[in-house]
């Protein structure tokens, strides 16, 4: 630290709950992505496919990238601030990115297939979590 005095180490375990959280961010892109595949068609824009980007984009972006994005201070406790906090925004922007291609798929969708937006709780849960994680 800045005062001179040794940093703590890194909380028992700390390595192994990392590995097993990424283990099950990748395990689960992984049979999202499976699954749009293999039962959904897969995804396409502009096409029928379209709403199936949704799924995979909030996936990837609010539950992965945004998961490792609060992991950065502890996994890299130990490199330079300005570096850490660099990475961290990035991960952060990329998920909020991400996550606004995932919105914009299914607005699409709807319009395309006349089905109206915003219908269900889903909906208005999912708009209030991306609403909310955009202004913090």
């Amino acid at each position: 630290s800045m005062d001179g005095a040794p940093t703590p180490a890194s909380p028992a375990g700390l390595s192994a709950y990392v590995a097993v959280s990424q283990l099950l961010g990748l395990t689960l892109l992984a049979t999202t992505g499976a699954w749009l595949g293999r039962y959904r068609g897969g995804v396409a824009w502009h096409s029928p496919l379209q709403f199936n980007i949704h799924p995979l984009c909030m996936v990837l972006g609010m539950v992965f990238l945004q998961g490792d994005a609060l992991l950065v201070y502890r996994v890299f406790r130990h490199e330079a601030k300005r570096s850490t906090k660099v990475l961290h925004a990035l991960l952060h922007g990329l998920a909020l990115v991400i996550a606004l291609v995932g919105i914009i798929a299914v607005f699409e969708s709807h319009r395309t297939k006349g089905i109206p937006d915003m219908y269900s709780l889903h909906s208005w849960c999912g708009m209030a979590a991306f609403v909310l994680y955009l202004l913090q």
